[in-house]
């Protein structure tokens, strides 16, 4: 005995319609959700549709309840990586050299325009995470969401205290905090980037993005 195609999507759309949205999420609990009930069909002559219904009357809380903790272990996860992106020895060296070659030859002087480059390395970092989103073609998974949710709010951080378009006196202090800012959020930019694009690759080994 076997669940059918039919049994299969039906457990996934239940599950999706229960707020558990994560593609890669859902993908994991089908499966053990259809071996539970698979079994419980064979050992107690059920139906598809009254094992499925028996199995969620005593394990829809702790489905549900995995999920919440999914999402707070993938942060943990997204946050070594990017840490671990930031400090790589590749990323070090060109913050490294950014940080010389501004203070050795770019004074700020009235080269105003500098201002604007930190802003658009998250500019970039965004593009790159909404370029894959498109391709993900409306499907969720949880390791690229979260990282954009921590790139959005590091965004708006930097946003509501350094915008370069409506807070220019707290950007352009001294050629030294303007060079610290560029090199961190160059670096920063670069590990989400990084982060986001390994991620995407391991999705698409492992998930069907259709």
């Amino acid at each position: 005995m076997s669940l059918t195609k039919e049994n299969i999507q039906f457990i996934d759309t239940y599950l999706k319609n229960s707020d558990i949205m994560f593609t890669d999420v859902r993908t994991e609990m089908v499966d053990h959700v259809a071996t539970a009930v698979l079994e419980k069909m064979e050992e107690e002559n059920l139906t598809f549709y009254d094992a499925f219904k028996a199995y969620m009357v005593v394990h829809k809380k702790d489905l549900l309840k995995y999920n919440k903790q999914f999402k707070k272990t993938t942060d943990k996860i997204v946050l070594k990586s990017l840490f671990k992106k930031f400090t790589a020895p590749l990323n070090i060296c060109i913050m490294v050299a950014s940080s010389f070659l501004l203070i050795q030859f770019f004074p700020l002087g009235d080269k105003k325009f500098l201002k604007f480059v930190p802003f658009g390395f998250l500019i970039i970092a965004i593009l790159v995470y909404f370029f894959i989103g498109l391709k993900q073609r409306g499907q969720r998974l949880s390791g690229i969401e979260r990282t954009g949710l921590i790139l959005t709010l590091s965004f708006q951080l930097y946003n509501a205290f350094q915008n370069p378009f409506f807070n220019e006196k707290s950007v352009i202090i001294n050629d030294y905090y303007f060079t610290l800012v560029f090199v961190l959020l160059l670096g920063l930019s670069t590990a989400f980037i990084a982060v986001i694009l390994d991620l995407h690759k391991k999705y698409t080994n492992h998930y069907t993005i259709a």
